[in-house]
């Protein structure tokens, strides 16, 4: 109640206020042409001390109106717009005379630069130079101790979810630098969440234009944004970091640090962490990049690659990388890590860097799986109980440069090396029963999983761009991958069969697994303008892959009860070999604001797969030509293509993997080759005058021959999936974004947005003879609403409502629904001084059909934080996680004719102590622009 009558209180003075506020207006003109110039930047200062008032943009006819004005108030507009003179102009409204009309700006043209021009007190909040939007960073207030994450909150067109996803209008940011430089790697939340605010003077936000040279279709609508952050001039003649600690309840804690030295040519970043409360210290995004860890894994059992957060944690797995909680294993993390990265950048001409990461984790969990699978008027219900732990290793170096030998050669090169040690301990008690025929089998699986990965990986990217003619241009890239898996899977299991007739079943058996495996890519691109209506467009891209899988399974000896005894029917030797090469050739028609580009592509794949169970090597090849499609109109994409891919190696190896006795899987070397047609439409809007954003993508497909599972489940309850080739496969899905941002009182900002994705997977149902199409239908409905006034109040809200079901055309499947709902509120006060108050309401609702599983929680965490020290430097964060102890991690899916019901134990209620030191630049500004959101949970 007191937190609405706040609300009411709040909202209310905002609007009084609003209305005894003045309007300035006008529109700006070149002074000798006469036409509107569109973003130019009109800032109100304060007279007296040029603090800023507000800030707008002029539309794309040159006006602008400013609303939002203190009456009485000697006030000072300056309109700035990149390549013009500066115009200022004093005023003071009045209640007699609020509106102020400037009526035609003239500007004139200056060959000298903005900030050549505009003394610093009168830099404007925003400018943009050609394709660049440029931040004042002093002109956005924030609070003490504020990350780089909190400044760009405060941005207009910036969106920052809570996994700390950024997006400039609409685009997402692909890496930010630091006066140009990587910093740690290209994972944004590096810098965002490890750099205080208080050190930036700048923000610029340009578009990819290496994603652009990879493309090689200058088409800047497909690529994304980078931010380059540029440091105060103090900072980089001192150093500055953070070091926190922090112990609760329940044996919670967490510490580390990190120490950043930024020097002219040199910038060195040290830090460190632990703690055992699910999630990592840092971000870890570009692991994914480098390494190799975005190949996804091609054993059949493996997890994919996933950065991840939820109530219960977060963390990053990779291969069996693992770093804070591992996704999919559940139970809660205990993790530790470290590292360093070092730029150095001797002149213009180079720029080098070195990395090192390196994480521990160790993982406790108790896991069940609840899976229902539907036929007829009988349901099969498993059940599986996971526990032990989970240890992981890894270590990630890299290396690399950029080089600029002249004004039109640029040369990338890197080279990374991932050693990842998992060990893995997995007792599962399994159960399974009939809803007619009762209890069809019990039984107990002990694993020892060993996982060791090594992987290699270097780059090169090579760009020349033509000294006489404007739009020629020729990239080449080169990687290697090499990547090096070895598996031990010890299993032991006792499993009891009732149904038809009883039997007890031992398994004792080591299966080892051996994957080295080579990738080797060489691309090029080459662009060719005859005239500003056409452009040439060739690109070609050569793949080669070889791998060795050996599969060697062994029974233990009686006599010594070593595992020794080799089982030729469970082991299997597969050597593959792949060359895949294509050459692409298009023309660009281009007429205004539409290009047209038609290309065609030539695909030669040649594999040759060598199993040491069959007689003659499969060998598949193929040769095609694959017609493509690409429309731009401003901002609207459409595209078409056609492939051909052939089946992933491991679904060709004809022998069963049986290390879960209640899940079989056998590849079968009969497949044949996959084609898909493709769909795309991109549209996007921004509108900076009015801070609103809307992007909508859609995309679909039809696939002849596609890789489906026949699944066969006998009357024991064992299920046994076997790979097989299905036409007809198709998959649609829409995806739209809308936000906006409101500014008209600078004391008030609020915003909203909401989405939704909607999907339509159709295919091919093979279940114990039965053949069926099925039709998987997916609603993801989301929104949220924001509101700040003056830093004193925040309030973050955000909801959405999932709906999952499928139909099938056989009447042996009932149709399957799942319904989830998702709440979450944030409220944030920051009264009286020195004192921040902090609140994370959830709800959710899982929509599980388990009896016993409870369908909703609700978690609440909460924490006051008290700055202190001189500047502020120290706080101290006391917080409750899930006061009211009962929160849980719970999912459903569906899944086929299949309903599946995951939950796992999760950190319960705790109290936790925490004190951040941050150690501030030297030389640096010590004006209060900064502030934290200290509690991410």
């Amino acid at each position: 109640m007191k937190q609405a009558l706040l609300l009411a209180t709040i909202i209310l003075s905002v609007f009084t206020a609003s209305a005894q506020n003045g309007t300035i207006s006008g529109k700006l003109v070149d002074s000798a042409s006469r036409k509107g110039l569109a973003f130019a930047t009109i800032t109100v200062f304060k007279a007296k001390d040029t603090a800023i008032v507000t800030y707008r943009l002029s539309n794309p006819e040159g006006e602008f109106k400013v609303g939002g004005l203190p009456l009485d108030v000697p006030l000072r507009a300056i309109i700035t717009f990149s390549g013009y003179q500066a115009f200022r102009k004093e005023f003071t409204l009045t209640a007699a005379n609020s509106v102020l009309n400037f009526d035609s700006v003239k500007l004139g043209t200056t060959a000298n630069q903005l900030d050549e021009v505009i003394v610093v007190a009168e830099r404007p909040p925003v400018s943009i130079k050609n394709d660049t939007i440029e931040f004042n960073a002093t002109a956005f207030k924030t609070l003490p101790n504020a990350l780089v994450e909190d400044l760009l909150k405060k941005l207009p067109g910036v969106q920052v979810d809570a996994d700390g996803n950024i997006t400039v209008n609409g685009k997402a940011v692909n890496r930010i630098l630091v006066d140009g430089k990587t910093f740690f790697g290209d994972d944004p939340k590096m810098a965002t969440r490890n750099l205080p605010a208080n050190i930036i003077d700048k923000v610029q936000v340009v578009d990819d234009k290496e994603e652009l040279l990879r493309n090689g279709d200058d088409n800047i609508n497909n690529v994304g944004k980078v931010v380059n952050i540029t440091l105060k001039k103090g900072v980089k003649k001192g150093w500055f970091g953070k070091v926190y600690a922090g112990g609760g309840t329940d044996q919670r804690f967490e510490g580390g640090g990190i120490a950043n030295i930024f020097r002219d040519t040199l910038q060195v970043s040290v830090l460190g962490y632990a703690n055992n409360l699910n999630k990592p210290g840092f971000g870890l995004t570009d692991l994914t990049q480098t390494g190799g860890l975005d190949r996804s894994n091609s054993n059949l059992n493996s997890r994919s690659t996933s950065i991840w957060t939820n109530g219960a944690g977060s963390g990053i797995t990779i291969n069996g990388i693992n770093f804070g909680g591992i996704q999919g294993s559940g139970g809660i993390a205990t993790s530790k890590g470290l590292g360093f990265n070092l730029n150095h950048a001797p002149n213009a001409k180079q720029s080098l860097f070195a990395q090192y990461f390196y994480g521990n984790v160790l993982v406790d969990r108790r896991n069940e799986t609840d899976t229902k699978q539907f036929n007829n008027d009988s349901i099969i219900d498993n059940n599986n109980i996971v526990t032990g732990g989970i240890i992981t290793n890894a270590h990630n170096m890299g290396i690399g440069g950029k080089f600029k030998p002249d004004s039109v050669t640029t040369l990338q090169v890197s080279a990374n090396y991932t050693v990842g040690i998992q060990n893995e301990n997995r007792f599962s008690d399994i159960s399974s029963k009939h809803n007619i025929l009762g209890p069809l089998s019990y039984g107990s699986i002990d694993q020892n999983n060993i996982s060791n990965t090594y992987y290699y990986k270097h780059a090169l990217t090579y760009t020349r761009l033509s000294k006489t003619k404007k739009g020629r241009r020729f990239t080449i890239f080169h990687n290697l991958d090499i990547n090096n898996r070895f598996n031990y899977y010890t299993t032991n299991s006792n499993t009891n069969y009732l149904y038809p007739t009883g039997f007890d079943s031992l398994l004792h058996q080591l299966r080892q697994e051996g994957v080295p495996r080579t990738d080797a890519t060489v691309a090029f691109n080459y662009s060719e303008p005859f005239s500003k209506l056409l452009t040439l467009r060739v690109g070609g891209r050569y793949e080669y892959s070889k791998l060795n899988d050996a599969i060697n399974t062994f029974n233990p000896n009686n006599t010594n009860e070593k595992f020794d005894v080799a089982n030729p029917s469970l082991s299997s030797n597969f050597h593959r070999e792949s060359n895949r090469f294509y050459v692409t050739t298009g023309m660009d028609f281009k007429i205004k604001s539409l290009t047209i580009t038609p290309n065609a592509r030539v695909l030669i794949q040649s594999v040759d797969n060598v199993l040491a169970s069959l007689s003659a090597p499969i060998k598949q090849k193929e040769t095609n030509l694959l017609p493509g499609l690409s429309i731009v109109y401003k901002q609207l994409n459409l595209n078409y293509n056609e492939d051909i891919s052939l089946p992933g190696y491991t679904y060709l190896i004809p022998v069963a993997d049986n290390t879960n006795p209640y899940l079989i899987s056998k590849g079968n070397p009969n497949l044949l080759p996959a084609t898909r047609q493709n769909f795309s439409v991109n549209y996007y809007i921004n509108d900076p005058k009015k801070n609103l954003n809307i992007g909508l993508n859609a995309n679909g497909g039809f696939v002849s021959n596609d890789v489906i599972n026949s699944i066969v489940v006998d009357q024991k309850g064992v299920q046994t999936n076997t790979p097989v080739n299905a036409d007809g496969t198709s998959a649609f899905g829409i995806n739209y974004n809308i936000n906006r941002q409101y500014r008209s009182n600078p004391k008030f900002i609020y915003s909203w947005n909401f989405g939704a994705w909607y999907g339509l997977n159709h295919g091919r149902l093979l279940f114990n003879g039965e053949n069926s199409w099925q039709s998987t239908w997916q609603v993801q409905q989301w929104g949220g609403f924001n509101l700040n006034f003056n830093d004193k109040f925040e309030w973050n809200n955000s909801g959405s409502v999932g709906y999952n079901f499928t139909t099938y055309t056989s009447a042996a499947f009932k149709r399957l629904d799942v319904t989830q709902y998702s709440l979450s509120s944030e409220m944030i006060v920051r009264v009286p001084k020195h004192v921040i108050w902090e609140s994370t309401v959830t709800y959710n609702n899982n929509g599980s059909a388990v009896p016993g599983v409870p369908t909703s929680y609700i978690r609440w965490n909460a924490a006051i934080n008290f700055t202190m020290l001189k500047d502020e430097k120290g706080i101290l964060k006391i917080s409750v996680f899930d006061i009211t102890n009962n929160g849980n991690s719970i999912n459903t899916n569906v899944n086929r004719n299949v309903i599946s019901t995951f939950q796992t134990n999760v950190l319960s209620r705790y109290l936790m102590a925490t004190f951040t030191y941050n150690i501030r630049t030297i030389g640096g500004a010590k004006k209060k622009v900064g502030g934290e959101r200290l509690f991410l949970f």
